[in-house]
């Protein structure tokens, strides 16, 4: 990472890699350990959702009450299993991303908006083999439950840079970009397909990173 003081922001699932299943039993797994109940992980929409959501969701479910004490013991546990899932079953890294962070990276600064909380958004970095292109800057699943404010958070963090660009593969990552002023990058890697994120009206859209020619000259790269 160098020390430019452009930024482009990444969400991480459905936009730079697939983390095949492990964050989702990691999620159930911990969740039964910190609350004693089982939990069926199968309907759970991740995209676009933060972690602390997810949480909050599971507890409605099971009629129980949010507890901090338990929460933490949760968020305590999560980053553990999802390592070891990891390990055993890499992420995969979606076509093109490789190149682009290494060709973006020599002018940008690369950060991050995930609703991954910190610990988990670096892990699932770190075994898609990405880390070394991010900062330690971003907005995470731990710091807001609401994806605009984790945004605004991160250009915070940032110095509050203008013309910074957001890339994600929900239409919250869009409403996050538009909502903080951030040129907003629609990548169809995700469930969405092109026809819904277009809706959304996306200041740039794009089928993959194979085929992102016209975001690199958007980033003068």
């Amino acid at each position: 990472m160098t020390a430019h003081s452009r930024y482009i922001f990444c969400d991480i699932d459905g936009t730079l890699l697939h983390a095949k299943g492990s964050g989702r039993i990691a999620f159930g797994d911990a969740f039964e350990s910190a609350y004693g109940v089982a939990v069926d992980m199968a309907h759970i929409n991740f995209a676009g959702a933060t972690d602390i959501r997810v949480v909050e969701q599971l507890l409605r479910e099971q009629g129980l009450e949010p507890d901090p004490m338990h929460t933490a013991r949760f968020f305590e546990l999560l980053p553990g299993l999802l390592d070891e899932n990891m390990a055993k079953f890499p992420p995969t890294v979606f076509p093109g991303v490789g190149a682009f962070l290494e060709r973006v990276s020599t002018h940008w600064n690369l950060a991050l908006v995930t609703g991954n909380i910190r610990t988990c958004a670096y892990l699932k970095l770190k075994h898609g083999g990405l880390a070394s292109y991010f900062s330690d800057i971003g907005g995470f699943g731990d710091d807001d439950g609401d994806r605009n404010r984790m945004a605004a958070l991160a250009l915070e963090r940032a110095g509050n840079p203008e013309g910074s660009f957001l890339l994600g593969d929900t239409p919250s990552d869009i409403e996050a970009a538009r909502t903080n002023s951030m040129v907003s990058v629609a990548v169809c890697n995700g469930q969405f397909d092109r026809a819904t994120l277009e809706a959304e009206s996306p200041d740039i859209i794009v089928d993959s990173f194979e085929d992102a020619e016209h975001l690199f000259q958007a980033l003068d790269v």
